[in-house]
């Protein structure tokens, strides 16, 4: 008996210890399959990973030649900026140097024109007392302008033959005025004037008696007013009456006097 219980002791403990190796063999393949599990889990996140690595390496690859294209494209733009900025430089250069000759020449164009009118008005002041101190006030003005900059080239020469014009014009028409002229004794005289052009301004006396006309001698204009004829006084308010509408128009001899030509003069 005793040999058999323990036999029967050893069997169970055999057994038992077979049941738990089976169970620890069991427990051993588990975490060998869980541990193949996570190494293929590893290994697929490992090719993701080169996947994505690859792609990114292609797609940075791809960009940065567009950069380099770009970059490329870029400085041959810059270049070509360069290039038409010097152009333009020396463009702006050349309008520079030519805006400096045009406007020095400018300046001694209208030098020279503001001596042109001051001649003018010198000219203005010897001659036919109508208007006279205006005409030649009017081209001092101008040459003043000119001078000093207010007035330009254009406008310069519009004016200055719009002057020039207007001191012929008066030259060739007929008008008749209320005025007064100063007498050989200081006295104003007052009457009515009749201008014939640049020729001749005579005055009928607002007495209705004495007469005068302006004639040009050797010194200048001079009125004359004393030794006129009873016919170049009436021819005078004659004259004036015409001028005014009074009377029909008709023809009046009226007196005329210029300087003496030089001697020796054709």
């Amino acid at each position: 008996m005793p040999i058999r219980a323990f036999l029967s002791a050893c069997a169970l403990a055999i057994g038992l210890g077979a049941v738990y190796a089976q169970e620890t063999l069991s427990s051993v393949q588990r975490e060998l399959d869980r541990v193949d599990k996570e190494i293929e889990r590893e290994k697929d996140l490992h090719k993701s990973e080169r996947k994505r690595a690859a792609d990114f390496e292609s797609e940075k690859a791809s960009k940065l030649k567009a950069l380099q294209e770009q970059l490329r494209l870029t400085g041959g733009k810059i270049d070509s900026l360069k290039r038409q900025q010097e152009r333009a430089r020396q463009q702006k250069a050349s309008f520079k140097g030519q805006t400096a000759q045009y406007q020095a020449r400018q300046k001694d164009f209208l030098k020279a024109f503001a001596k042109q009118a001051r001649d003018l008005a010198a000219s203005v002041r010897k001659d036919f007392p109508y208007d006279r101190e205006k005409r030649a006030a009017d081209l001092e003005d101008l040459a003043n302008a000119m001078e000093n900059g207010t007035v330009g080239v254009e406008d310069g020469l519009n004016r200055y033959f719009t002057l020039s014009q207007a001191n012929l014009d008066f030259a060739y028409d007929t008008e008749v005025y209320r005025g007064s002229y100063r007498a050989a004794d200081g006295s104003d005289k007052e009457g009515s004037y009749v201008r014939l052009g640049a020729a001749l301004p005579a005055s009928a006396g607002a007495d209705g008696k004495t007469a005068a006309w302006l004639a040009k001698a050797d010194t200048g204009y001079v009125w004359r007013e004393t030794d006129v004829t009873p016919e170049i006084r009436d021819n005078i308010f004659t004259a004036v009456k015409v001028a005014q509408g009074k009377v029909a128009p008709q023809l009046v001899s009226l007196p005329f006097e210029a300087p003496k030509p030089a001697e020796g003069a054709k």
